[in-house]
Formats: structure tokens, C-alpha cells, sequence
């Protein structure tokens, strides 16, 4: 990657997710939907290196690959 997603990349994600959340009635946003809704957000803000294109990258696959490294945050009940 040459460029990667400034902080307002962030929050049109999580205004996204929003949204989403708000388009199936609920008011809360789910793991999945900011997973979901990453590489459309986020790949138009991404500048890859002329290496990462000739090797067949694309800003969708970079969004997704560290996507899909993050881990989901999960809560704990203590018993």
C-alpha cells in the first residue's frame, strides 16, 4: 500500500455501519456489518504501489485481507 484510509476514512465507516444497521431496524451495528462494508468504504481511499498492481492486488483485496485479520471484538460474561 503507498496511501492508506486518513481518519475521516474511519468515520464514513462507522457512519456507514450506521446506516446499515438503521436499514435493517436495529440500532446497533454489528461486527459483521463493518466487516461487510469495509472494502466499499475504505478501497477508493487506498493508493497501492505500482508493484502491488502488477502483481495483481487491488484495494478491495488489501481492505479485506486486514479485514479479515482483525479479530471481532467479543464480550465477556464473567460468572
Amino acid at each position: 500500500v503507498y496511501l492508506g484510509a486518513s481518519p475521516r476514512g474511519s468515520i464514513a465507516l462507522m457512519k456507514a455501519a450506521q446506516a446499515y444497521a438503521f436499514m435493517f431496524g436495529r440500532e446497533y451495528v454489528l461486527p459483521d456489518d463493518v466487516q461487510y462494508l469495509a472494502s466499499f468504504v475504505l478501497s477508493h481511499r487506498i493508493i497501492l504501489k505500482s508493484e502491488a498492481k502488477f502483481e495483481g492486488f487491488s484495494a478491495e483485496e488489501v481492505v479485506s485481507n486486514v479485514v479479515g485479520r482483525v479479530p471481532v471484538p467479543v464480550q465477556r460474561l464473567v460468572k
